[in-house]
């Protein structure tokens, strides 16, 4: 691993969450008129159409034996199961509290990278994990009452995805990053289509199929984008530019919905992306790759 493959994976990934900002949105709106089970659905058939095409265009469906790949397809299963609960969720709650959660993935990386890189963790990582989670508290605001579920669900999604990253890096290079892109979208078409069975069909307005190919065009690019990212460059260094989508989603927050998070939110928005660049520190650190 060298500077120029870092450098373009922290390229590819801050490029990626700033993509991400405008399907996560787009797909907020939609979901003010339609089901966004069914705008999942939807916006898979167009976006599995477009990586189908690139995957056959570029030559990467010559051995379909790879979409037998083990983990890619445990990949899949837990890229379907984050997005699932990520985008539920997000029709429920602010866009920027939903990204703020998702910003603890490089945090809930660690255990994975201890279970399934064989990494070795200290007692500082160890400490920002934990500092992490008093961040990831100050959003939830657990209560007697308890705790708002489709909070919970959006940090659920956070934990599953930072399993989907370990996962991604256990790849076999033979395999065509628009491959694992293309099984991943027509996987989450085909979960949302029975979901879309099981709810009904809303009847469609033109504003939504406008938002509809907005999302399918960010969530193709974004999807290449993160998955080249983490195939290309050291997860302890990449996984910080994760982070920069947090600034587009606040902002994207406020101007469409006059949202902006509370002193609390703030504060664990800070706590989480303070510890989670520390922890990728020290993980460059005990690599020796630290400068």
């Amino acid at each position: 691993m060298n500077l120029s493959d870092n450098a373009r994976g922290a390229l590819l990934l801050s490029g990626a969450m700033t993509i991400f900002v405008a399907n996560d949105a787009a797909m907020k709106l939609a979901s003010q008129d339609i089901p966004m089970i069914q705008a999942l659905a939807l916006r898979g058939v167009a976006a599995t159409a477009l990586f189908g095409l690139i995957a056959w265009r570029t030559g990467a469906l010559a051995d379909l034996s790879l979409l037998r790949d083990g983990k890619m397809m445990l990949r899949t299963a837990a890229e379907v199961a984050g997005s699932m609960l990520f985008m539920l969720s997000l029709a429920h709650i602010p866009l920027a509290t939903a990204a703020a959660l998702n910003q603890a993935v490089p945090l809930l990386s660690i255990p994975f990278a201890m279970l399934l890189l064989g990494e070795k963790v200290g007692w500082r990582r160890i400490a920002a994990l934990i500092a992490g989670f008093a961040g990831v508290l100050l959003i939830l605001r657990p209560s007697p009452d308890g705790i708002d579920p489709w909070l919970l669900a959006s940090f659920a999604s956070a934990w599953v995805f930072a399993l989907r990253d370990s996962i991604t890096r256990m790849l076999s290079a033979r395999i065509p990053t628009i491959l694992v892109t293309l099984l991943m979208s027509a996987s989450m078409t085909a979960v949302g289509a029975l979901g879309t069975i099981a709810t009904g069909w809303t009847p469609m307005v033109p504003d939504s199929w406008w938002l509809l190919a907005i999302a399918t065009l960010a969530v193709a690019f974004g999807y290449t984008l993160q998955v080249a990212a983490f195939r290309v460059g050291e997860l302890s260094l990449v996984g910080g530019f994760r982070y920069s989508g947090l600034i587009g989603s606040t902002f994207a927050g406020w101007l469409l919905w006059g949202y902006l998070p509370d002193a609390l939110t703030w504060t664990g928005m800070a706590l989480i992306v303070v510890s989670g660049l520390y922890a990728l520190h020290r993980s460059r650190v005990r690599s020796g790759r630290a400068p």
